[in-house]
């Protein structure tokens, strides 16, 4: 296959944003174009139209679906939306790229991938971090032993949302809509690379509470992994967390460590070598203030990787599978915390 692949996009929100943004750095590339738009809201799908140069916008995703000449399309609404839209897209015959979570439970997950590889479709997690070149760096130096044995990985997100965050927008903070809080929403990017580069988790034991907000679900939770590999992890996630401190994800091994905060590498130390301290003056990223004003050059290179994957007839970087696994993780989190006991995989 030698073709641009043509994109739909439902919703018009952040995440939607940056996606058309993505495209938008990767066009003159020739291997994907955004032509349509899908919100229940008129006005947002026309503006976003507008905003974006696309020919078509709709109010109703399954007649997009049917008349756009789209091949793939992104599902950037909330949570609780992604498995039936998923699924309708994948019968409807296209490639499916859809948020994190990718669903809010394992079997509406399951369900995704078993019926793309049926329809003979690719499905793909935005999970975009995993393309950030500081965090293909530390993943490949732990996989090449460069730390030793690995020991201790530690995600640590420790953010702050006001009331305001919630109650403007009613699907969050419930269970049913959103699947979870701190942990599904915000944490769910460090966990997925913390799991990524550790290892397969072997059991868990987590403790989770609601403190600061008005709300069904976690605003802190905290929890501790062993791997397979007999490495233990740490995850830390909240919404709670005033002012709202920057992302950290360590990774130690017996003979060095990796240290990244903000997605800027604040200390690289191994064994024997003279240690790097911080990338320059980059500044990192802003997400746990202002997630709107992260650049969007990691979604430009998930999204390249997704249409490439689609014309050369493989599975994308980041298939269901692969996002599947910090769901089941954070899912796994949550059972623990409501039983107080030890979880073991797979769930």
């Amino acid at each position: 296959m030698d073709q641009k692949i043509k994109f739909g996009i439902i919703g018009t929100g952040v995440g939607a944003n940056f996606c058309a943004n993505g495209l938008a750095l990767i066009a003159s590339e020739g291997v994907s174009e955004l032509i349509a738009v899908s919100s229940q809201r008129e006005e947002k799908a026309k503006d976003f139209a507008s905003k974006w140069g696309l020919k078509y916008w709709y109010t109703d995703y399954k007649k997009m679906l049917k008349e756009a000449p789209i091949d793939a399309v992104i599902i950037s609404t909330p949570h609780y939306q992604h498995y039936a839209m998923t699924i309708d897209a994948i019968e409807s015959g296209k490639h499916v790229l859809v948020d994190k979570p990718m669903a809010i439970s394992l079997k509406e997950a399951d369900e995704m991938i078993v019926a793309a590889r049926r329809k003979n479709v690719k499905l793909g997690v935005i999970l975009q971090s995993r393309f950030d070149p500081t965090m293909r760096k530390v993943k490949e130096a732990a996989d090449n032993g460069v730390f030793g044995r690995l020991i201790l990985g530690e995600a640590v997100v420790e953010w702050f949302r006001g009331q305001e965050y919630y109650s403007e927008s009613p699907w969050r903070g419930r269970w049913a809509t959103e699947g979870g809080g701190a942990l599904i929403n915000q944490a769910i990017h460090t966990i997925d690379l913390l799991i990524w580069i550790m290892g397969k988790p072997k059991y868990l034991w987590a403790q989770t509470d609601t403190f600061a907000h008005k709300i069904e679900v976690e605003d802190v939770a905290a929890a501790i992994i062993r791997f397979e590999n007999g490495s233990i992890g740490v995850i830390q996630g909240s919404t709670a967390i005033y002012p709202g401190l920057p992302t950290r994800l360590e990774i130690h091994g017996t003979r060095g460590t990796a240290i990244i905060e903000g997605e800027v590498l604040k200390r690289w130390a191994i064994l024997g070598e003279e240690e790097v301290a911080s990338e320059g003056t980059k500044e990192g990223l802003k997400s746990w203030a202002r997630p709107e004003l992260v650049p969007a050059t990691n979604h430009a290179s998930l999204l390249r990787d997704f249409a490439r994957a689609i014309i050369e007839g493989r599975e994308p970087a980041v298939n269901g599978v692969e996002g599947r696994r910090s769901l089941e993780v954070i899912l796994a989190i949550y059972e623990s915390a409501k039983n107080n006991k030890v979880i073991g995989f797979p769930l």
